[in-house]
């Protein structure tokens, strides 16, 4: 294992934002990342981990050891007539895990193809798309302590996952380090297509699976701009949930304003839509700009800082509280640079 000093990390986060880590190094194994945490403690190093970096806003400077969790290897660990248990390592591109899967014949995830980033970042922010989160498919998940280097196995009541948050986003979620995901996959040909989109898309019709996949994939391809051509985080703000009074008040209001019923009496509003209202399609300042594809996403062209980045986002969540008195929530992690 060989760590790095004052390492650049504008490749470790697709924001291509411009971040130096104090001291890095590149885990491929458990075994890896229990040694690097031992020399972070005989160091008296704060320790932050990281993966494909495409749910993050880095600042310029990293303090400590920054682990970049690189574990590779995807297996099925046991099956039975209708289902399976795949074992998929943290350092695994999640996109690219959803096509073996579904290729295996192990069906579930579909919904979630071509999400960015690692499969040990996908229960963090319990990553979710058309009508799907991965909650629903996860059985449970390896994690390492940080500080005391406990191993062990969190199953999935443990995680509390909700949308676009889990237990690993809390202080003492934080303060574990995800290697492996085990995911609850079926033999059988189930599709979920109960979100608007896909509908359109494929029709109310029976559908295959890989004809569920295929549009998922086409629907993003046309929506989403590629962070490889366009850096951005995906998703910059989250849907705000609303009580049914405030949701009543709000479709008085603007009727043409989607919202979508939860569970508990709360209700999901499109964030992407009061944020078009709003004209800010297109819009740039300190070399940010709102995506011309998607309102949710924000485009970085030229900036350098994470404070552009979050300057500009402020403007747009400023002028949707003031129009519609709404809240929005950024989705990435603002990372700070001491925190552990």
């Amino acid at each position: 294992m060989t760590i790095q000093e004052r390492v650049q990390l504008r490749s470790f986060n697709t924001l291509g934002l411009t971040s130096v880590a104090e001291f890095f190094v590149r885990a491929t194994s458990s075994e890896g990342v229990l040694e690097a945490l031992q020399v972070a403690r005989a160091k008296n190093l704060c320790v932050r981990a990281i993966g494909g970096g495409s749910n993050v806003i880095l600042p310029p400077e990293l303090s400590g050891l920054t682990l970049n969790v690189a574990l590779k290897g995807r297996t099925i660990v046991s099956q039975s007539s209708q289902e399976a248990i795949v074992r998929v390592y943290a350092g695994e591109d999640w996109h690219e895990a959803v096509v073996w899967a579904h290729e295996l014949g192990l069906y579930g995830l579909e919904n979630l193809a071509l999400i960015p980033g690692s499969v040990g970042a996908a229960p963090v922010q319990n990553i979710g798309a058309y009508g799907a989160e991965v909650a629903e498919r996860i059985a449970r998940l390896q994690v390492i302590h940080r500080r005391t280097s406990e191993v062990l196995w969190l199953a999935n009541s443990a995680c509390d996952f909700a949308y676009r948050d889990s237990f690993f986003k809390s202080n003492e979620g934080r303060e574990w380090i995800i290697t492996a995901v085990e995911l609850r996959l079926s033999k059988l040909p189930i599709t979920n297509i109960t979100y608007p989109a896909l509908i359109e898309a494929v029709g109310s019709r029976q559908v295959a699976p890989n004809e569920v996949m295929n549009a998922v994939i086409k629907i993003r391809r046309s929506k989403l701009p590629d962070p490889q051509v366009e850096p951005n985080a995906g998703s910059f703000f989250k849907n705000p949930v609303v009580t049914q009074e405030e949701a009543n008040q709000l479709k008085e209001q603007y009727p043409k304003l989607p919202q979508y019923p939860l569970d508990g009496g709360r209700v999901k509003l499109s964030a992407a839509w009061m944020i078009d209202a709003l004209n800010w399609r297109g819009q740039s300042e300190q070399g940010v700009f709102v995506s011309e594809k998607h309102a949710l996403v924000i485009v970085n062209r030229s900036a350098k800082k994470s404070h552009q980045v979050i300057e500009f986002a402020s403007k747009v969540s400023r002028s949707v509280s003031e129009r519609f008195g709404v809240q929005l929530h950024v989705e990435p992690e603002q990372v700070a640079g001491n925190e552990y």
